[in-house]
């Protein structure tokens, strides 16, 4: 088939990318380095339980953009899951976000929603030196020094590598507080897990007679062995790490990792919710998911003798590893942006997504930015 666009990665905003171009008539190469489609939130099924196991972590589509809702539903039916965090401190556990529920059990008090703000703010002022130079300081100008202690410190240091001290305010810009007892993690209306798995949304999305996906396949080693698609002029949407696409020339761009460590257990029920953090030190691993609570709606699934879970370790990331998440740092920004003067030099180059962009999105705000995108073109 002659093609008029190349997609290089089949992730999320790779896929809503083809998806719209093939519908306004473009023919579409989709070229996936993995074996399928749906980046890291592509999610696989054990065989011996039927459990859908998140492959690289939970991932719960949550949103309150309409165009993106009306979009994503043209793909999946979801089963109005609302995700809950629980947290484990000291042996005991507590609601997440920071809330009545969380405050008035972690202090031992009973206060009102009128009164929260005000008892934030003055354990915060007692914990204040002044403007904020740093993660540390800034999350205690926000919550108190008890709460970052308790609920934060730890599991940030697990979480970036390194004491919170040496992190930027700026990665923790904004540390939500709620004066209710609203325990869902998200405050999107709409939030929910595929009737029918992630992979089927991908499946779908792909399925277009102007799309031709081929999976297995890098983008950066077909250009050179398909130099006509260049003299072509062929415009590429590409999604995969940008400092990959220039050979790491000013070096890599750094990111966070993750290990995960899966475990099926022979009890019905684990933990009781989906995902359970460990903020505490002495702990390794970050979170604990257990995959069939994300599917209530399954009576057969719940009631299985049988469960999965999966220990998630931050660990430093190197070139070959799968990055995560970004760090945020002046000298981080200022290495991106060598390599985007260097994307934008490229005819009919697109350079986008978590990868391309070097951004942490959800999944609605990559689906919204990919079609501001091609909104463009």
């Amino acid at each position: 088939m002659p093609i008029d666009a190349i997609v290089a990665g089949a992730g999320v905003w790779g896929c809503t990318a083809a998806r719209i171009l093939a519908e306004g008539g473009r023919r579409v190469l989709v070229l996936e380095k993995r074996r399928q489609p749906g980046g890291n939130v592509r999610c696989e099924t054990d065989p011996a339980t039927g459990i859908e196991i998140h492959s690289y972590g939970s991932h719960i589509f949550h949103t309150n953009l309409d165009e993106v809702w009306n979009f994503i539903r043209r793909f999946a039916e979801f089963n109005g899951y609302q995700h809950k965090v629980l947290a484990r401190h000291c042996g005991k556990t507590y609601f997440l976000p920071l809330g009545l529920a969380l405050v008035n059990e972690f202090y031992g008090t009973n206060l009102v929603p009128a009164e929260l703000p005000g008892f934030i703010a003055r354990e915060a002022a007692e914990g204040s030196g002044g403007e904020p130079q740093n993660f540390e300081e800034q999350a205690i100008a926000f919550v108190g020094r008890p709460l970052y202690e308790a609920f934060i410190r730890e599991y940030t240091r697990k979480q970036w590598g390194t004491d919170p001290k040496n992190l930027p305010a700026s990665i923790i810009r904004r540390l939500p507080v709620r004066a209710s007892y609203d325990v869902n993690y998200f405050p999107d209306y709409r939030q929910g897990i595929p009737l029918d798995g992630y992979n089927s949304v991908f499946d779908k999305m792909l399925d277009h007679p102007n799309i031709t996906l081929e999976c297995g396949v890098d983008w950066l080693e077909w250009r050179k062995a398909h130099p006509e698609a260049a003299r072509d002029g062929v415009p590429v949407l590409y999604s995969g790490p940008i400092d990959a696409l220039f050979g790491y020339k000013f070096g890599p761009l750094p990111w966070r990792s993750l290990s995960f460590e899966r475990e099926r257990l022979d009890i019905a029920d684990f933990q009781g919710t989906s995902v359970v953090n460990y903020t505490d030190g002495d702990v390794p691993f970050t979170r604990i998911h257990e995959f069939k609570h994300y599917h209530p709606e399954d009576a057969s699934l719940m009631a299985l003798p049988s469960t999965i879970i999966c220990r998630e370790y931050p660990k430093t990331w190197k070139p070959g590893d799968e990055p995560y998440y970004p760090v945020d740092s002046p000298a981080s920004r200022e290495l991106l942006a060598l390599y985007v003067a260097e994307a934008v030099k490229i005819p009919g180059l697109t350079v986008g997504g978590r990868l391309g962009g070097y951004k942490y999105f959800d999944i609605d705000k990559s689906i919204a930015n990919a079609m501001e995108t091609v909104g463009r073109l």
